[in-house]
């Protein structure tokens, strides 16, 4: 075991076949290697439900609160959206509704999603949000889709875990229009995880309260040089580290990353912010920690 500050890696793809056979080795290498802690990404019910049972198999093998998931509907899976209530907006019609709902409408989706969020390993909303690059799902059901998992988030209480690509401004909007509608709502903690957008963006988002997750593209020497620029600029308490393993890879002769190579990107970050290593992993830690509440779980 490392002696170094522990990691927290808020974002990984463990149900990926890439990791499928061999995932508690890719677990394992990452806690001896100082990832102590480590967070499933929920991008789909059936990728949630596998991360769920991934996490609870693990404790129960090893008695220790390594790995934590996510529950949500990625903007790609919008499609999917189960809900027999009403249908979901169709292109050009308003994306998100004047007022929001003091319950929430029984549908298939919520319920599946509030079912496993009562599991304490299930920490946060998401993966959700919006993502205009490849629009695999149409605007107004990505909208539609994030607009119903943020209110669910806001009733129980559970932070948010936004995945953001090419939709900055209507990302805000959807926030926006849900604070406006109701002034007296206190949105839970949000973090935009993978940032990979503007300088601009990035400063509105931390103005706003919210935290930015950076992965194994900080360490690439072209891709990752905007990045590097912009980091000084943001405080430290609003800043995470992840892998998104296995995409995000960032390690010569190999194009998967896996949740070890964390230390590497908080490594970079503290390059970055010319901060000791030390620094710069134990306040991520922090970071991660008490946003997602992983020090008051409690398993039976």
């Amino acid at each position: 075991m490392t002696s170094n500050p522990a990691v927290v890696d808020i974002g990984i793809n463990l149900t990926h076949k890439a990791f499928r056979k061999h995932w508690k080795a890719v677990v394992q290498r990452a806690i001896d290697g100082g990832v102590t802690k480590i967070l499933l990404t929920g991008t789909s019910m059936q990728s949630s439900k596998a991360n769920l049972g991934m996490a609870q198999e693990w404790f129960e093998e090893t008695g220790q609160k390594n790995l934590y998931t996510t529950v949500g509907i990625h903007p790609h899976d919008a499609k999917t959206w189960q809900d027999p209530a009403s249908a979901s907006p169709e292109d050009g019609e308003s994306s998100v509704s004047p007022s929001m709902p003091t319950t929430i409408a029984t549908t298939s989706t919520l319920e599946e999603m509030r079912e496993m969020l009562k599991h304490p390993l299930a920490v946060a909303v998401g993966e959700c949000g919006l993502d205009f690059n490849r629009n695999f799902s149409s605007p107004s059901s990505q909208v539609h889709a994030f607009q119903e998992q943020i209110q669910l988030a806001i009733q129980l209480k559970k932070p948010i875990f936004v995945h953001e690509r090419e939709a900055h401004a209507d990302l805000i909007k959807v926030f926006d229009r849900i604070k406006a509608a109701h002034p007296n709502v206190e949105l839970p903690p949000i973090v935009v995880h993978c940032f990979t957008g503007t300088k601009e963006e990035a400063l509105e988002y931390v103005q706003r309260g919210f935290y930015i997750g950076f992965t194994g593209t900080i360490c690439k020497k072209e891709r990752g040089k905007s990045l590097r620029e912009l980091i000084p600029s943001l405080p430290l308490d609003k800043l995470m580290v992840e892998t998104d393993a296995p995409f995000m890879g960032f390690k010569k002769g190999r194009r998967s990353s896996e949740p070890a190579d964390c230390v590497d990107v908080a490594r970079k970050l503290a390059e970055t912010l010319e901060m000791p290593f030390e620094t710069v992993a134990t306040a991520t830690t922090v970071n991660a920690t008490t946003f997602f509440g992983l020090d008051w779980i409690e398993l039976d």
